[in-house]
């Protein structure tokens, strides 16, 4: 007789909470998706997926098999959630290039021929690009294999998913009250919300406070804005969307702080903001970025680890079946399918967790929770 399926609670309505909930589905579980309505980081960030870091133009961690799982995975949601083409969108980014420096870096690596090469492309002069508005004096250099997840959409699309079935519950969880009954395993998924019962184990989740401005510019006439499909990065990004009401609609961000704590939008961040990134444009460009309608202006803090890895597998000093994953940050669209599908074969299968993700690689973990392993 083949054994029962495993029931399995997820704390947590993120992305981080999504997509642990969709892999344990997907194995066949019971999954109840738990949620107390806290404010969710998820549903302020863009959502993009990059594999270059433009810092040191190399690839991020893991850029071609994360990106693999990534596209897999929402493309897997989507179908099943009925949001064919509603969620996964491919937006080519067109970086800026801030002096001849820098865009002698990014030209050295097509000439060491570097692994960085197989998702972007020599640097062009910004007459060359097509982008007409973007000002470029050093150029500019575009990443083919990026765009955006619209993670409020598919967040929707799971808790209507589960909702029909009954197992969406409005429910507070903390790591006190472990395992719930009649469930094999409890994931917490809590991201900043869970900080301060991590730190006493010794895992730090830093806050890392973003703000993001949902802008819309004409269509046509005075204050249209073109970035011939591009995500333009000169350090922010401007990010176009959608099309909706007549309005060419954009995501404009972020920024990155350390001491703000609350999930609240700082007054001075929207200019800054336009601010920012109306240096990469024209005159023409940079008036119709300053003047562009304000659709939203919203906040959320990034749960993020000091080695920007994420935490995955057991909750330290916890008992069996209290596990965790934490500290997706910033790429969370492109590493989180990844780490959900590690956290699932590990739990179901025994499969060996990647010793960068493990909670023991932490010095302060194995000091503070003696005798813990995963």
């Amino acid at each position: 007789m083949a054994p029962s399926p495993q029931r399995i609670v997820v704390v947590g309505r993120g992305l981080a909470g999504a997509l642990v909930a969709w892999r344990f589905m997907e194995r066949g579980c019971r999954v109840e998706w738990w949620g107390n309505g806290s404010h969710s980081a998820s549903r302020v960030a863009a959502g993009m997926f990059n594999p270059v870091s433009f810092r040191r133009v190399v690839e991020v961690w893991n850029a071609g098999p994360h990106l693999e799982a990534m596209r897999q995975t929402i493309c897997a949601m989507e179908d099943a959630l009925g949001l064919q083409g509603k969620v996964l969108h491919d937006v080519p980014v067109a970086k800026v290039f801030a002096n001849e420096d820098y865009r002698e870096t990014w030209d050295d690596r097509w000439a060491q021929n570097h692994g960085v090469c197989q998702w972007a492309s020599v640097g062009e002069d910004h007459a060359n690009v097509g982008i007409d508005a973007v000002m470029g004096p050093a150029g500019v250099g575009r990443v083919h294999a990026s765009g955006w997840v619209d993670v409020p959409t598919l967040l929707d699309g799971m808790e209507r998913f589960l909702s029909d079935q009954g197992l969406l519950q409005d429910r507070a969880w903390s790591v006190a009250d472990g395992v719930p009954s009649g469930a094999d395993a409890v994931v917490d998924c809590r991201g900043v919300g869970a900080a301060e019962e991590l730190a006493q184990v010794g895992v730090t989740v830093n806050p890392n406070h973003g703000d993001v401005l949902t802008l819309s510019t004409p269509l046509t006439g005075p204050g249209t804005l073109d970035t011939a499909g591009h995500n333009i990065n000169n350090g922010k990004w401007l990010l176009p969307t959608e099309v909706k009401e007549g309005r060419q609609w954009w995501r404009l961000g972020a920024t990155y702080s350390w001491h703000r704590l609350k999930p609240t939008p700082n007054a001075m961040a929207a200019q800054e903001l336009r601010d920012h990134m109306a240096k990469a444009f024209d005159d023409e460009g940079a008036e119709a970025l300053r003047t562009a309608q304000l659709e939203s202006h919203q906040a959320g803090l990034r749960p993020a680890s000091p080695d920007r890895r994420p935490t995955v597998g057991a909750w330290p000093g916890q008992p069996k079946g209290v596990l965790m994953l934490n500290g997706l940050g910033t790429r969370g669209v492109l590493v989180g399918p990844a780490m959900a599908t590690h956290l699932v074969n590990w739990w179901l299968d025994g499969v060996e967790l990647p010793p960068e993700i493990r909670a023991s690689r932490f010095k302060s973990v194995r000091q503070k929770a003696p005798g813990f392993q995963d």
